[in-house]
């Protein structure tokens, strides 16, 4: 049965736990869904080892703080969509400590619980800080979960496939890279300047202070890249593109932390050790299709004045690349030829593409407000809700 639902919440303690009204109520308008609501905490680890079966798992498991913690469905079933949970009653987290917690737990959908009116309230929400259900209505935030579950399994992701290729070309191109001056008549001039590192530097530090880091960040945003040079010895024309690694902190990052990757009969490969940025398939396809663009900046921050995309997509989704295309053809007069362009990425972000790396200077970003609210977004463009204007 496909879509199937694995629902562990409630208490877990060793005296047989309890069971939470709030699953069993949630529960009701699930569909495919198998519940465990409260019970020993020695049968927690062999629920967890069902996650393996299911498509969807939701784990609102309560455990005591003097317990070890278990909820590593990500180990067990990392293709699974993950649901977690935050009580945040007093206010005692702010979001973005609960975005971090989401971000440690691999959690695609987090559910927050405070109380309003003394009613629970619930916050839908993904790691990117977008809100996809507020309210105290337990059916509407169900509805909600399910559909949006729907949408994050119905979009497109492309893994990056190791591949030993040319490791003594790649050493040579980063030797180059570090010298300031290479003039030689027989080897082309890198174009990649260090201003493209700093700048890299520059806008990684402005992108923490306006997002939403902590003091104990666990993950670094957003990414850079730029297109390999042609006729660089030993590759093949305008064959590699190098993407900052995975998860590198960006206002310290030097040459060595990008990954060369390349498009070869529909897949992309990366050469080295170190995996390339999750969005890297659709910045490989974006070079494609955009021939006079060689360097990209994509943060999770705005850009003042740019155009939005329509449709707000996960981190890597395939389905970016058609987003873009269709602003370009609204905003751009469709023309791919330009060697400049600055996106906005409804509810992700953004994403500045140029040809020499000194056009990307002094680029005005605005930080997210988050939490950013797409319940109401959605709503609107459904004319579920109207806004009135004053």
């Amino acid at each position: 049965m496909e879509n199937k639902i694995l629902f562990v919440g409630g208490n877990w303690d060793l005296n047989g736990g309890k069971e939470s009204k709030i699953v069993n109520e949630f529960a009701k308008y699930l569909p495919n869904v198998t519940v465990y609501n409260g019970g020993n905490y020695n049968d927690l680890n062999k629920i967890l080892e069902l996650s393996i079966n299911y498509d969807n798992v939701i784990w609102w498991a309560n455990v005591l703080n003097e317990l070890p913690k278990i909820r590593n469905v990500k180990d067990i079933n990392y293709k699974a969509m993950l649901v977690s949970s935050k009580r945040n009653i007093d206010n005692k987290y702010s979001f973005q400590d609960l975005l971090q917690r989401s971000f440690a737990l691999k959690s695609n959908l987090t559910i927050e619980f405070s109380k309003k009116n003394d009613l629970y309230s619930m916050k839908l929400f993904d790691p990117l800080g977008n809100v996809w259900y507020e309210g105290t209505n337990i059916k509407e935030c169900a509805e909600e979960l399910i559909d949006r579950l729907n949408f994050i399994k119905s979009i497109t992701r492309e893994s990056t496939i190791s591949k030993e290729e040319n490791n003594g070309a790649l050493a040579w191109f980063f030797n180059m890279f570090k010298e300031e001056i290479y003039n030689s008549d027989s080897n082309p001039i890198i174009p990649v300047k260090e201003v493209f590192l700093n700048l890299v530097k520059e806008y990684a530090s402005k992108f923490a202070e306006a997002t939403f880091e902590t003091k104990d960040v666990k993950r670094f945003l957003g990414n850079a890249s730029f297109r390999c040079p042609k006729g660089f010895p030993s590759f093949r024309d305008g064959k590699y593109i190098f993407v900052s690694k995975r998860n590198v902190n960006k206002e310290f990052i030097s040459i060595d932390e990008f990954v060369p990757v390349f498009l070869e009969n529909g897949k992309i490969y990366y050469c080295g050790d170190s995996k390339p940025s999750v969005d890297t398939p659709i910045q490989v396809r974006l070079y494609e299709l955009l021939p006079n663009i060689n360097y990209m900046i994509h943060s999770h921050c705005y850009i003042d004045g740019a155009p939005f995309t329509q449709e707000s997509l996960p981190c890597g989704a395939i389905e970016e690349v058609k987003e873009i295309l269709k602003l370009l053809e609204k905003e751009y007069n469709n023309d791919l030829n330009k060697d400049f362009y600055l996106i906005n990425l409804i509810g992700h972000g953004s994403i500045m593409m140029s040809k020499n790396p000194e056009q990307l200077m002094n680029i005005n970003m605005i930080g997210r407000k988050l939490p950013e609210n797409m319940y109401t977004k959605k709503l609107v463009k459904k004319g579920t809700i109207k806004i009135i204007k004053h």
